[in-house]
């Protein structure tokens, strides 16, 4: 397994004072922003720690905001708050010097076919701007799967828009709880767009974090795909307790170092 490749869950506001440790086990943070404000970070600081990873050969993915985040809305409100905070977490994505910044879609439980039209048409119409600011940084914009059974509205969303800048990062812990289509069947749909991965475990029923293994997610199979069809996707272990995360990097390689691996 590339070590390059994987990336672990570090909350932004706890960076600074995880460097050392990055540095000393060579692990690459996904920088989380999903329990503090941007407004409440120091950017600069930030770089500075962003510098020194890269010195290490260390890159940094970014977790934008995702608390009222809406891009697929019609509400005026939520457009100009979402695309405000667009522009900030781009900011941060440069500071950081991140090749990966994750969004989440917006879209809200259910499959209505009407809302679900309304979110392509305003996603369609929302994404396109940022793609030249993320051509600038060298950075994919990645829209995750949260709660949706299939994956073929954000299909069409990347289709239409075909950018090698806008992607996919595929949530398999999300994709164990809410979807309705098989694994691989998923991977297929999506393999064109598959920019990155989210890996963590749960029974099914809730959204836990857990370290791969400890619960319900296929993980030899989506690990088996991965090495046949798409072996160089970026990965972040997105466990929220640093245990679970070391668990986690211990099955990947158990994987990678076994015959199965080489399937």
């Amino acid at each position: 397994m590339k070590t390059e490749l994987i990336y672990i869950h570090v909350p932004a506001q706890n960076l600074a004072k995880n460097v050392n440790f990055l540095i000393d086990n060579h692990l690459q943070p996904e920088v989380a922003c999903q329990d503090v404000e941007l407004d409440e970070l120091n950017f600069s600081q930030l770089a500075d720690v962003a510098a020194q990873l890269q010195e290490e050969g260390l890159r940094t993915a970014l977790h934008a905001p995702y608390q009222g985040y809406k891009p697929g809305s019609g509400n005026a409100t939520s457009q100009f708050y979402s695309h405000a905070l667009t522009e900030k977490s781009l900011h941060l994505a440069e500071s950081l010097q991140a090749n990966r910044v994750i969004f989440h879609p917006g879209l809200a439980p259910g499959n209505n076919p009407r809302k679900l039209e309304a979110w392509l048409t305003n996603s369609l119409a929302f994404w396109p701007q940022y793609l030249s600011v993320a051509e600038r940084l060298g950075a994919v914009l990645c829209i995750e799967n949260i709660y949706a059974p299939q994956p073929d509205t954000l299909k069409q969303l990347l289709d239409t828009i075909d950018s090698p800048y806008l992607g996919h990062v595929f949530d398999v812990g999300h994709w164990n709880m809410f979807a309705r289509i098989p694994l691989r069947e998923w991977l297929a749909r999506m393999a064109p767009h598959l920019k990155h991965l989210h890996l963590h475990d749960n029974p099914g029923d809730q959204d836990s974090h857990q370290a791969i293994g400890s619960g319900t997610v296929p993980f030899d199979d989506l690990f088996t795909w991965l090495t046949t069809h798409r072996p160089d996707t970026t990965m972040t272990l997105e466990n929220r307790r640093l245990a679970d995360a070391q668990l986690s990097l211990q099955q990947l390689k158990e994987f990678y170092s076994s015959p199965a691996a080489e399937v």
